[in-house]
């Protein structure tokens, strides 16, 4: 009688953990962009191959949210602030992540909708 509901991907189950070391130089081997003083989560810019000091989980992304450094919280921080976090974080970095979703339809809509449609 009841239909089988078709179960949603939720962004959480996307989220995922790098486990990074600072390399020789002292560095992480990527910046940092957005941030709160700019409207925005921060999020990973250029990943420098070959630059990551991978310890363990998945590779680094660019365009991806940076959630949590170390199991704290980052999301809505100034990137001055994720920094101050890192900075003060022993290795090794647990990075918490996430792809950033577009919708398509929503993409569609503003679009329609700024040419008077």
């Amino acid at each position: 009688m009841s239909k089988s509901l078709k179960k949603k991907s939720h962004w959480t189950s996307k989220v995922h953990e790098s486990v990074i070391g600072r390399n020789p130089e002292g560095q992480l081997g990527f910046e940092l962009k957005g941030g709160a003083e700019n409207g925005q989560f921060p999020y990973l810019g250029e990943v420098k191959p070959g630059k990551v000091a991978y310890e363990s989980g998945s590779k680094l992304v660019s365009e991806e949210l940076l959630l949590e450094v170390n199991e704290t919280p980052v999301a809505g921080l100034t990137i001055r602030d994720v920094l101050a976090v890192i900075k003060h974080c022993k290795d090794p970095l647990r990075l918490k992540c996430v792809k950033q979703g577009v919708r398509p339809c929503l993409t569609s809509e503003v679009q329609a909708s700024s040419r008077g449609n």
